[in-house]
């Protein structure tokens, strides 16, 4: 196996300049930007491993990552969005020769653990992932936590400085009311899974937003939250083409329940978007293909797994300062074509 010295060698530089430069540090070693980029394909080219217990015991560092989310791993494993953010969490942290450590949520049900779900020394940062509650109680305690911490997912409006990477909640909404009022609709409702999550409240006020700026009426009783499952979307449409004082479209955000809300919607021969507008929002690609015709909003989870593991490396090695706030714009198809949104 390849040492540093040999690097070294190659490269033609110290033992010491290769050292800071696989450690990712040059606060102590100064070297170019081209001498990075030498030592580190020199390294490739002789396949170096830097063994995990030496690097630790001279960083002073774990070289893991600390991975939570806010719900029980029997309803993580239900949305599929989970393992296309693990998935980018994972690429990127491999790129930094890091490990994941998963702890289990002993609270669960959208609310985060404490702190200590961790222990000292373990890990060298935590990605809280999740669409958590709006009265979390816990999520102060992690606000004041000196471990580096990035919460995927929306924090309360009271504690909006805190480190989070999430979906541009809001642009995504004002993007399907734009969409719908260009197709001639004025009168829209809005479909949620719950509104006792900060990602929907996002949402909610993305939609009062969207009319406001358009002039188009909000009637209150055109929200709705119904629920996660399929079978959850067919009983929604029953109960919506009961109503005889319905709105002309939809921006349906309960994305797994859209399925059923959809063959109810093939079965009934409704036909999208002459009967009705609808713009959905897809919890993995391809999900709404079968409904010809409808809008999707399609967010890219591995993108956001991948942000936000960046975003807690550059926190990790003190490259960036806290707070992190990113919030990632969400294309929205329509036949064929796509464009982003633009936050008002």
């Amino acid at each position: 196996m390849a040492t540093i010295r040999e690097i070294a060698r190659k490269a033609g530089v110290s033992h010491t300049v290769v050292s800071a430069i696989l450690r990712g540090e040059n606060d102590r070693v100064r070297y170019s930007e081209r001498t990075k980029r030498t030592v580190l394909r020199i390294a490739q080219q002789l396949g170096y491993r830097p063994h995990r217990g030496a690097r630790s015991l001279a960083s002073k560092r774990t070289f893991t990552v600390g991975i939570c989310f806010a719900w029980a791993m029997s309803e993580v494993i239900r949305h599929p969005a989970m393992a296309f953010v693990m998935a980018g969490v994972s690429e990127v942290l491999g790129r930094y020769d890091y490990g994941l450590l998963l702890r289990i949520n002993p609270s669960s049900e959208g609310y985060l653990p404490t702190p200590q779900i961790f222990h000292a020394n373990e890990v060298d940062g935590v990605l809280l992932i999740g669409a958590i509650r709006h009265d979390d109680p816990h999520l102060m305690l992690w606000r004041k936590s000196s471990l580096p911490m990035v919460l995927i997912s929306t924090p309360p409006e009271n504690l909006a400085d805190i480190n989070s990477v999430d979906l541009d909640n809001f642009g995504m909404v004002v993007q399907a009311v734009n969409h719908l009022a260009r197709q001639g609709y004025r009168r829209l409702g809005l479909v949620l899974p719950g509104l006792d999550y900060t990602c929907h409240q996002e949402n909610l006020r993305g939609f009062k937003h969207a009319l406001e700026e358009l002039g188009l009426p909000f009637h209150s009783q055109w929200i709705w939250t119904i629920g996660y499952t399929a079978d959850e979307g067919s009983s929604f449409a029953r109960h919506f083409f009961a109503l005889k004082n319905r709105p002309e479209a939809l921006v349906f955000l309960a994305e797994m329940a859209a399925l059923g809300f959809a063959r109810a919607l093939i079965e009934r021969g409704v036909k999208v978007p002459d009967d009705l507008g609808l713009v959905v929002k897809e919890k993995f690609a391809g999900q709404m293909k079968c409904l010809p015709g409808v809008a999707a909003l399609e967010p890219s989870y591995f993108q956001l797994g991948a942000v936000a593991a960046e975003r807690l490396m550059g926190l990790i090695q003190k490259r960036s300062e806290p707070p992190v706030r990113e919030r990632l714009p969400v294309p929205l198809r329509v036949e064929g074509q796509t464009q982003e949104v633009t936050r008002p």
